[in-house]
């Protein structure tokens, strides 16, 4: 019986190791959800990144109430960004 215990378990390890399809197209699909959301957390630090400049040519204009909300947008975008 232990012989063949012995003769048998490399071929449970290599079936362990084995992936089906489905494994394999859930594991791809994960990866390509994970890379999405990255890019959009990116897109969305960028978009902050623009809004805190408006924020900061709105103030040079004088534009204080204008400034405070754009920067205020700003923040919350970068915070989500951040959570992505």
């Amino acid at each position: 019986m232990k012989k063949f215990a012995i003769a048998i378990l490399p071929v449970a390890f290599a079936m362990a190791a084995c992936n089906s399809p489905a494994e394999e197209a859930a594991e791809e699909q994960a990866d390509v959800a994970e890379v999405t959301e990255e890019a959009a957390g990116e897109v969305l630090d960028e978009q902050a990144e623009a809004a805190d400049a408006e924020a900061d040519a709105m103030e040079a204009a004088g534009n204080e109430a204008g400034a405070a909300a754009m920067e205020e947008k700003a923040e919350a975008m970068e915070d989500k960004a951040d959570e992505m």
